[in-house]
């Protein structure tokens, strides 16, 4: 009887370690990978101080419908021939019902993103952009510097590129871009 008894034992034992058994997919404690959602982008706003503190003015594009909704609302630039700009980026998400600024999250991702600035061919004789901030060894765009030096018109494409695992190297070729805007711009 008592060897029935050590076989049921060593039995149910057996039965219970096999239970509590889990399929490494099952285990909770396994870290899962981080994704990097990219930035819902719905608004950016260029704030714009001339360098002689004569004039400061904000301009604004705003879709908060999103892609494929209403068209965007969008500020036209207007600078003075001969001044120079300082130029900070606010980026936000207003498509809920909470506005939520992006700028510093953008800013503290700053060695994963950068902005850049396509100047169409009329317009690229007239304005010097150059960025004034950096992720430690390229620009990230946030702040910049806008040197005008004649009368023209045209347009601005503003790109705000996501380019995260290192790929970033200074140029807006890799990563995937999170909003690209176009701005009229008129220098007097």
């Amino acid at each position: 009887m008592n060897k029935h008894k050590f076989k049921s034992a060593a039995f149910l034992a057996a039965m219970l370690v096999l239970a509590s058994c889990k399929k490494d997919g099952d285990q909770p404690n396994i870290p899962q990978p981080v994704i990097n959602e990219p930035e819902s982008i719905t608004s950016v706003e260029l704030h714009f101080t001339s360098l002689d503190g004569a004039s400061s003015f904000r301009v604004e594009w705003d879709d908060p419908d999103g892609v494929g909704g209403n068209d965007p609302l969008i500020d036209s630039i207007a600078l003075d021939s001969g001044k120079t700009y300082n130029v900070e980026l606010s980026f936000f998400d207003r498509s809920g019902a909470t506005e939520l600024d992006l700028t510093s999250e953008i800013l503290e991702e700053g060695n994963e993103h950068i902005v850049c600035f396509s100047l169409n061919s009329p317009l690229s004789s007239s304005i010097a952009i150059a960025s004034t901030d950096s992720d430690g060894s390229y620009p990230i765009g946030l702040t910049s510097q806008w040197v005008i030096s004649e009368p023209n018109s045209g347009t601005l494409t503003l790109i705000l590129k996501h380019q995260p695992d290192g790929i970033k190297d200074g140029t807006c070729t890799p990563g995937d871009t999170d909003v690209e805007v176009v701005f009229p711009i008129s220098i007097q």
